[in-house]
C-alpha cells in the first residue's frame, strides 16, 4: 500500500506511511515553519496517495 503525502503551498512535500502520519507531519510543519495551527480536517483535505 502506498503512503500518503501532503504538498504544502510553500513547496515542502510531507510524506507518511498512512493518513495519521502525514497529518501529524503537516501539523508539525505548519506550526514550526509557518507558525500556524493546522487542523486535522484541513490536513486531511490536502492529503493524497503518494
Amino acid at each position: 500500500m502506498a503512503g500518503q503525502l501532503i504538498e504544502c503551498p510553500c513547496g515542502t512535500v510531507l510524506r507518511g506511511d498512512d493518513l495519521d502520519d502525514v497529518v501529524a507531519a503537516a501539523q508539525a510543519h505548519a506550526k514550526t515553519v509557518h507558525e500556524m495551527d493546522l487542523t486535522k480536517e484541513q490536513a486531511e483535505s490536502m492529503a493524497r496517495p503518494g
